[in-house]
C-alpha cells in the first residue's frame, strides 16, 4: 500500500546553485556561473510552505554551496529553529581554509539552533577541493556537533581521498592511472552509487557501461517522482522531486494545489509521461515531435537518457516542467580533460 504521493521525509531548500566546484557528478549542474541567491523572505516562505503536509520532518539547507552566503545561511537556521523545524546543513567544505573560521561558523550555527552538519566526501569533490579542507571540516564539525550529529557522505571515502595526498585536488584520471579504467570505474560509480543524472552521464559516462535508449523501455519514474523520500525546493520556486535536477513538478508557492493534483493523478504533461512510461517515453516524444537524435555511444542509465532528452526539449519550446532553464546551460560548463566533453555523437536516424 502506497502512502500519499509527494510526502518527503527530508526536504532540501536550495539557497543557490552557485558553488566553487562544478563537480562532474553534480545532479543540479551547480557551479560558479550561477549568481542568484534565495531572498530571505522567500526562504521564510519556503519554510512556512512545508506546513502544508501537516506533519513534521527534517529539512536541510543546501546549494550549490550555502556557506558562500553565510549571513543568509545563518538566518535560515534561525528561522527553522523559530518554527521548530529540525534542520541540518550540507557543505562541500571548499570554504574551509582556516581552523578558526571553521570553528566560529560551526559554533555560530550550533548556537542558532542547527541540529547537524552534512559534509560531502568523495573523489568528485576532491577533484576540485583539497582533501585537507574536507578533513578539517569533519574534525571541527565533530568537535562542535558531536559524532551523532555529523553526517559524512560517504565515510569510506575519507581514507580513499587521501591516497594521492591532501594538500592539492586530485584529478579523477589519477584513479584510472593507478587502478586501471575498469576498476576505477567500479570504484567511482559503484563506490559512490552515482545517479546518472545532471552532469555525470556526460562527464563520467566513459567510466561505466552505456546502453541504447531502447534498453530503458519499460522503466518508469513512478517511485522517483511520486514517492520520493528526498525532494527539494529551489530559490526560483521549483519543486524538485527526488534528485531530478532541472525538472520541476510545480511551483512550491502553490504547494496545496500541487498536492491535490498529484493525489488525483493530474500531472503536468512531461511529468505524466515520466510517471507512466519513463525516460523512454520522453525519448519517443522528443524523437517523433521535436527532432531528438539518440546518442550513438548510448546512455549511462535511464536518468542520463532523461536529462539528454530534456536538454534537447528545453531548446525547442517553453516547457514549464524544464526549470530552471540555466540547468540545461550548465550541463558541461568547462572542457573535461581525460573524459567526455558533453558534446556527443548522435544518430541521424
Amino acid at each position: 500500500m502506497y502512502r500519499d504521493p509527494l510526502c518527503p521525509t527530508d526536504l532540501g531548500i536550495i539557497l543557490s546553485y552557485r558553488c566553487q566546484s562544478a563537480c562532474k557528478h553534480c545532479l543540479y549542474n551547480c557551479g560558479p556561473a550561477w549568481k542568484d541567491w534565495m531572498p530571505l523572505e522567500t526562504l521564510e516562505e519556503a519554510l512556512q510552505a512545508t506546513t502544508a503536509w501537516g506533519h513534521q520532518f527534517q529539512i536541510h539547507l543546501t546549494g550549490g554551496e550555502p556557506f558562500l552566503n553565510f549571513p543568509l545561511l545563518l538566518q535560515g537556521v534561525q528561522l527553522a529553529a523559530q518554527l521548530g523545524i529540525p534542520c541540518y546543513v550540507e557543505t562541500n567544505a571548499g570554504w574551509c581554509l582556516e581552523e578558526k573560521d571553521v570553528l566560529e561558523k560551526f559554533a555560530t550555527l550550533r548556537e542558532a539552533g542547527l541540529n547537524a552538519m552534512f559534509i560531502s566526501c568523495s573523489p568528485f569533490h576532491a577533484e576540485k577541493i583539497p582533501p585537507a579542507r574536507t578533513l578539517l571540516a569533519i574534525t571541527k564539525a565533530l568537535e562542535i556537533f558531536g559524532r551523532q550529529n555529523v553526517i559524512v557522505y560517504l565515510p569510506h571515502w575519507i581514507e580513499q581521498i587521501q591516497i594521492f595526498g591532501i594538500e592539492k585536488p586530485t584529478p579523477l584520471e589519477r584513479y584510472v592511472e593507478k587502478f586501471g579504467l575498469a576498476r576505477a570505474g567500479r570504484m567511482l560509480w559503484d563506490g559512490y552509487s552515482i545517479i546518472p543524472a545532471g552532469r555525470s552521464g556526460y562527464c563520467l559516462g566513459h567510466l561505466t557501461q552505456k546502453r541504447p535508449a531502447s534498453a530503458f523501455k519499460g522503466e518508469n519514474c513512478f517511485m522517483e517522482i511520486l514517492y520520493a523520500h528526498h525532494s527539494h525546493f529551489d530559490l526560483y520556486g521549483n519543486y524538485i522531486s527526488w534528485f531530478c535536477g532541472g525538472l520541476t513538478i510545480g511551483d512550491w508557492h502553490d504547494l496545496p494545489r500541487i498536492l491535490d493534483d498529484f493525489e488525483a493523478h493530474r500531472f503536468p504533461p512531461l511529468i505524466d509521461i515520466l510517471v507512466r512510461t519513463g525516460p523512454f517515453g520522453l525519448y519517443d516524444l522528443g524523437k517523433e515531435d521535436y527532432g531528438y537524435q539518440e546518442l550513438l555511444e548510448g546512455y549511462a542509465g535511464k536518468c542520463h537518457l532523461c536529462v539528454d532528452v530534456r536538454r534537447h526539449l528545453s531548446g525547442q519550446g517553453d516547457f514549464q516542467e524544464l526549470r530552471p532553464k540555466e540547468f540545461y546551460e550548465n550541463v558541461s560548463p568547462y572542457p573535461q580533460s581525460g573524459g567526455e566533453t558533453g558534446v556527443s555523437q548522435r544518430s541521424g536516424n
